[in-house]
């Protein structure tokens, strides 16, 4: 697994990180813009692309108000890239861009799934967090490993794909943050989520990092864990406008890609899917069979359970629009250690990376 190193000011990291994997970025970039066509002619058959670069135009204003740093390093991005800003949008926040497209157009519930585990369920008493990460099948070949080292902050390492921002991290101050997809009604144009987990792992502590998803103008919902030096850890469920913190029973907490929170899902554009409830019990049974016992290799083989009609990681795929397990990370943050299959984890071994 390589290990692309990004160093200096956010300006500098953009020109390497283009540097590095220009074409790959402009084929994300590409497909991507495509799929948000395709889906705005679902709602319009004479949508346009100048129309949905438009709305991703909507977004960016509340980017650089949200992180200049973060705002600086994407707008570079796209330059080196030779992107407009407004298609790179869409290439990083293609899952938030597309539900303030929908408004209301509701999916499957096909996705991630998540995993918080604290001491009292492992069998070393540390804090391990951690998912899939499913997407269309184009994505796969497309997965990055980035350590970024900026001149004024916090050194990380990211798990995400070529031409985009922080996806799953653990920082040098040993903060972890992760997310899986979820879909509301009150999408708006704002901040996109790799946004801000690349703002919550240049935080300074935890609380800062939570502070940055919990208060951040976001452009839709996720579900977002955060964990720390300390062993903390936190879920975050989110809408565009509301958020909470969910609990955590037996030190596990297991999350997929529909709401927990009833307050929330009254803003869920529908019912819990099958699929996501399929995989969120999944994995919450194999971890609680578990509990007290549970160690790194546990969560390996919990995020590669093949079983059933909706397994947690879904096999390679031939369509590269139809969607599959496209990566998988575990991070402990106390032991400042990442575990990462920057592919398919059936087929992608697990490869140890310090921060």
């Amino acid at each position: 697994m390589d290990i692309i190193e990004l160093t200096g000011t956010p300006e500098e990291m953009a020109r390497q990180h283009a540097e590095a994997c220009y074409d790959s970025a402009r084929e994300m970039i590409r497909a991507r813009c495509e799929l948000a066509l395709k889906r705005a002619r679902q709602l319009d058959p004479e949508a346009t692309m100048e129309r949905c670069l438009r709305l991703a135009g909507d977004h960016l204003p509340a980017h650089e108000d949200y992180s200049p740093r973060g705002y600086g390093e994407f707008m570079a991005l796209a330059e080196a890239l030779e992107a407009s800003p407004e298609e790179l949008l869409i290439g990083n926040g293609y899952t938030d861009y597309v539900d303030v497209l929908r408004g209301e157009l509701t999916e499957g519930g096909e996705g991630c799934t998540s995993f918080i585990a604290t001491g009292d369920a492992t069998a070393d008493g540390l804090t391990y967090v951690g998912q899939t990460w499913d997407m269309h099948a184009f994505a796969e070949p497309h997965m990055r490993v980035f350590r970024r080292r900026p001149a004024d902050g916090p050194a990380w390492v990211t798990l995400t794909t070529s031409g985009c921002l922080s996806l799953i991290g653990l920082s040098e101050r040993q903060i972890a943050v992760g997310n899986t997809n979820v879909s509301p009604v009150d999408a708006l144009p704002g901040v996109i989520y790799l946004a801000m987990i690349h703002r919550a792992l240049r935080s300074t502590d935890y609380a800062a990092a939570r502070a940055s998803i919990e208060w951040a103008p976001r452009a839709s919902g996720h579900y977002y864990y955060v964990a720390s030096e300390s062993g903390s850890a936190t879920g975050i469920e989110t809408t565009a406008t509301l958020h909470t913190a969910l609990p955590i029973h037996g030190g596990l907490l297991v999350h997929a890609n529909h709401y927990h929170d009833a307050r929330l899902g009254e803003l869920a554009t529908g019912p819990a899917g099958e699929n996501s409830l399929a995989r969120e019990g999944m994995l919450d049974g194999y971890l609680r069979e578990r509990a007290g016992d549970l160690t790194l290799e546990c969560f390996m083989e919990g995020l590669c359970l093949t079983e059933g009609r909706h397994p947690v990681c879904r096999p390679p795929a031939d369509d590269p629009e139809a969607g599959t397990t496209c990566g998988a990370a575990i991070i402990c943050p106390q032991l400042r250690k990442m575990w990462i299959a920057p592919g398919n984890p059936r087929t992608t071994e697990f490869e140890e990376v310090g921060v």
